[in-house]
Formats: structure tokens, sequence, C-alpha cells
């Protein structure tokens, strides 16, 4: 009885943490590419060698082999791609944040967002002045907090995971792009 009682009492003590949702998936198109777009969710399966090509670009062990994303074209042109959004989870200090990778055709970064933050502190990491500072880069580009991206105090961890989340937002149009050039003509 005693353990029950202690367990109750841990339950009611501890500070709960809920997930913060900050972007819905259905408002990140906007979000990222402006009003008067569309979108269309698919998914990026990657082949082995492309997760091996992912892992060596990225620096760390790849294991997912399918990635979702939406396809961004303007309501009115609907040939024309804007670009890709990329969902990605990517852990933070112990929870994963999930982050929308907006990418235009010519692989420039458009925007990271903040889709859902799950730890208890560093959720900042989603205002525009920190944001701000992935816009227009490229796969090429250095992407080292401390270094080319200032961190955030007190959200270090959640920053280097942002920087992660647009280098493989990045990565993975880069091999979509090249995957669809592939196919044509």
């Amino acid at each position: 009885m005693k353990t029950l009682w202690t367990a109750a009492l841990l339950a009611v003590a501890a500070p709960a943490l809920a997930d913060q949702l900050f972007l819905r998936e259905s408002e990140a198109p906007r979000a990222l590419f402006g009003e008067h777009v569309t979108s269309t969710r698919k998914t990026l399966e990657l082949s082995p060698p492309e997760v091996a090509e992912l892992s060596r670009v990225l620096e760390r062990k790849v294991e997912i082999r399918s990635y979702p994303y939406l396809e961004i074209r303007p309501e009115t042109d609907g040939d024309r791609i804007l670009g890709e959004i990329f969902l990605l989870d990517v852990i933070g200090q112990s929870q994963p944040i999930t982050f929308a990778v907006g990418v235009k055709p010519d692989g420039t970064l458009q925007d990271v967002q903040v889709m859902v933050y799950r730890e208890p502190h560093g959720d900042e990491i989603r205002e525009r002045r920190f944001r701000a500072q992935f816009a227009g880069k490229k796969l090429q580009d250095p992407l080292v907090v401390g270094k080319d991206i200032d961190a955030i105090s007190g959200a270090t961890i959640s920053s280097s995971s942002a920087a992660y989340a647009a280098r493989k937002g990045l990565a993975l149009a880069d091999l979509l792009r090249r995957r669809t050039a592939g196919k044509q003509p």
C-alpha cells in the first residue's frame, strides 16, 4: 500500500509536461510559403544507397528510410512547384521535436518552423529571430551552432536540433531533386 501511495504522490507532484503544438500540418504550407498555396502529402522512400548517402552527408547514422513531405504549389498554377516541406522529428534533450523544413526548388532553405515541442524549456527556437538565420541556406553551407548559427541561451540543444533538422531537410530535398531530375528525358 505504501508504494501505491508513494507512486500516487509522485504522479501528483511531478510537473505535467504536455506537448506544445505550435503548427499543424495543414497550416504549414501557408506558414512557410505564404498565402494562396496548396499542398499534396507525399512520402520519400529512400533506397539503401540513399540512406548511406544521407548518413554521410549528415555525418550521423541514419536508419529511417521513409520521410513524409508536402509538395507545395501555387493555387493558380498547379504545374509549378514552389518547394517541399519535410516533416521531421529530431531528438532534443530527451524528447523529439517536430519540425517543418521548407526548401525551395533551387535548394535554398525557405524556413524552419517548430510544429510540436515536447521539452520542458527551449521552445524559443520557434521565434522568428532565431529561425531567420536559416533562410537562404543551402546544403553546402555550414550550419554549426555557435559558429554559423547563434544558439539561444539556455536552449543550445534545441538550437542544435533545429540546425540538424534544417540540414536534413536540405539533404532530403537534394536527394528528391536529383531523383526527379533522373526521371526526366
